[in-house]
């Protein structure tokens, strides 16, 4: 999510400005000159040295090895940090007090949590800057203390940030009326309440700034992600593509390498494989478009993923500055890149078995960064920042490792190798995303458990899973349809639990806003054992009806397949095992393309179409070439 923020190193070009404006003021035209008061200039001294110092404990952010290491970072940011309090206790000028009381509670923020002494000084220095009309540090400073505000009392930071966003329109400088509201939507979004996210970005569909509502339309389309609605973000991303300018195109690159990539990540919820393959390539198409770009704004792509919004200033003319947020490096970009590329390619190349090279480049760039950079040239960022650099690769890592488990099954490999590469990695990660990783391990060990026949097993991971996790989170869900379609097999065959399962699950389901899971329930429901034969016809019917809705291709795919088994009529079955297949060929889905293809042509022959039949025979035994090669070839070293 990107992150709005205040850049002290503005204000101090800012207070540069100032300080030439003072020493070029004209002289009284009349009478005697007026005593100026006598202000320090400690600050010509105090400011370098302070970013010196500030520079230097960044630099060895990334090279902490040892406790001594972190000792001496923490006094150089202490020694940074006096230099500012040394300045606010001289008497200065008004713009200078405020610009040191910034820098030096946003070091006491980020650096050392010392909450209480920032918020003292910040608010002397809010008022301050209201006497003397300084609204550009008043609001950086506001911004500041709302984020502060933020992670003690939510609610109380955003009814703050509410009268901020009043004051800032009634001025009418727009930047900070922007940078409110993307703060609003930052604290909104961390708090999972999507629907004030999805109100404040619909307020900025209008404004005059493309790049605002390119930004947007990008969130928004973030958001229906997040809610399981590929479709409405699809419909955000093409309203995003019509905002795209050259401008943005060739110096704002972090947009556009969004853009394309939810608009990868949205094809792959919606199961539309071809179509998240020609993503894929836009993707591929987009990166080496920017590195071969000659501006230069690819590689000036900041190593901590800041850049800017250059917005249009207010009506009255204020000066104002560009809103400044943070999404991923180039480097995690690059990891989350492979990433999405193997999840696509498990489905696309099964020829090619590209996935594999996939995963494994991802997994050499994350271990090039985490092992860090030794240069001179490394790149400046706060301990905390580092800490979490470090904590998003290793994180990037366990999911890497958990799709290439999936990887390995739809292969074939049920061996035990990556599913103990998995736990190992979640060793390393950070505790709060631990509770988000372990059902993951637990779900997939399930997974494993069921496919090689070890059911208790598979059973017992399920369970845990629904102990630990609320019952209405959608692993718990998908753990439970497990076991209800274990308990309904021959081997362990349990109607009771069955029906307490089916008792829990049905309301959750009906209040669940995940379609695809409703739609996995439905399907469950629908083999039911205990249903009529007219019953199963006209709950596939339903189903596929739901499907097409759902424009989830691979769901389309298995309800034709089903189908052709439950429905009476020849003909039906006919038509809808042959549509299976067309599903699945159309989709490059290589494995329902060949279960179908089989299934279509027992249907072809028993209808007395043996010519077609044999013709569809034949053009299932070069589809099984193709899932021999996926299944029993080993990956690519």
């Amino acid at each position: 999510m990107a992150d709005p923020q205040v850049d002290p190193q503005q204000c101090l070009q800012m207070q540069d400005q100032y300080a030439y404006t003072l020493e070029n003021l004209p002289s009284q035209p009349n009478g005697p000159a007026m005593p100026i008061p006598a202000y320090s200039t400690i600050h010509l001294i105090m400011f370098p040295a302070a970013q010196e110092y500030f520079d230097k404990a960044h630099q060895r952010s990334t090279k902490l090895k040892s406790m001594e290491d972190v000792m001496t970072y923490y006094k150089l940011i202490a020694t940074g940090a006096r230099c500012l309090e040394a300045v606010l206790k001289e008497r200065i000028q008004p713009y200078v007090e405020c610009i040191a009381a910034l820098w030096y509670c946003e070091a006491l923020f980020t650096e050392t949590k010392e909450f209480d002494e920032a918020e003292e000084v910040l608010n002397k220095a809010i008022a301050l800057a209201a006497r003397n009309n300084l609204y550009d540090l008043k609001f950086s400073m506001l911004h500041l203390s709302i984020r502060m505000l933020a992670t003690k009392n939510l609610k109380a930071a955003q009814k703050l940030l509410k009268s901020c966003l009043r004051e800032s329109d009634t001025l009418q400088i727009a930047s900070w009326s922007y940078n409110f509201q993307y703060l609003s939507v930052s604290l909104h979004f961390a708090a999972y309440e999507y629907t004030s996210v999805t109100a404040t970005l619909r307020s900025l569909y209008s404004c005059s700034s493309n790049e605002i509502r390119y930004l947007a339309f990008l969130t928004s389309a973030l958001v229906a992600l997040r809610q399981n609605n590929p479709s409405q973000a699809g419909d955000c991303l093409s309203r995003a593509v019509q905002c795209e300018t050259d401008y943005s195109r060739q110096y704002i690159p972090q947009l556009v390498v969004m853009r394309v990539i939810l608009e990868a990540l949205a094809t792959i919820l919606l199961g539309d494989v071809a179509n998240s393959g020609a993503k894929l390539k836009a993707v591929h198409e987009c990166l080496d478009g920017q590195v071969q770009d000659q501006s230069g704004r690819w590689t000036a792509w900041n190593d901590d993923g800041t850049f800017f919004l250059f917005l249009p200033p207010g009506t009255d003319g204020n000066s104002y500055l560009p809103l400044k947020l943070k999404w991923w490096s180039q480097s995690e970009v690059y990891v989350m890149s492979y990433l999405i590329s193997g999840i696509v390619s498990v489905h696309s190349s099964w020829d090619k078995r590209k996935s594999s090279k996939y995963f494994s480049e991802g997994l050499r760039v994350i271990a090039t960064e985490i092992a860090g950079d030794d240069s001179p040239e490394a790149p400046l960022m706060t301990i905390t920042q580092a800490a979490d650099r470090v904590d998003f690769y290793v994180t990037a890592k366990c999911y890497i490792l958990f799709y290439t488990c999936l990887e390995r099954f739809v292969r074939g490999d049920w061996s035990t190798e990556g599913l103990q590469a998995l736990v190992e990695a979640v060793k390393s990660v950070p505790a709060k995303t631990v509770t988000t990783l372990y059902p993951l391990i637990l779900y997939i060990s399930g997974l494993f458990f069921q496919a090689t026949g070890k059911l208790p097993s598979a059973l017992e991971a399920y369970e845990l899973i629904r102990r630990i996790l609320p019952q209405n989170s959608e692993l718990s869900i998908m753990a439970s349809l497990s076991m209800i379609i274990i308990y309904r097999g021959d081997l362990m065959r349990n109607s009771e639990q069955v029906s307490i399962l089916g008792s829990q699950l049905r309301p959750l389901i009906t209040n669940s806003p995940n379609n695809a899971i409703k739609f996995a329930w439905a399907l469950a429901m629908a083999v039911d054992g205990s249903q009529t034969g007219i019953d199963k016809q006209n709950n596939i019917s339903g189903l596929l009806i739901a499907a097409r809705d759902l424009a989830n291709s691979q769901f389309t795919t298995i309800i034709m397949h089903l189908g052709a088994s439950v429905f009476s009529e020849q003909e039906k079955k006919e038509s809808t095992a042959m549509g299976a297949f067309l599903s699945a060929k159309r989709t490059r889905d290589v494995l329902w393309c060949w279960v179908s293809g089989n299934l279509a042509a027992d249907m072809l022959r028993l209808s007395g179409k043996d010519l077609m039949a044999e013709k569809q025979y034949s053009v299932n035994k070069q589809i099984y070439n193709l899932v021999d090669s996926l299944l029993n070839s080993p990956p690519p070293l």
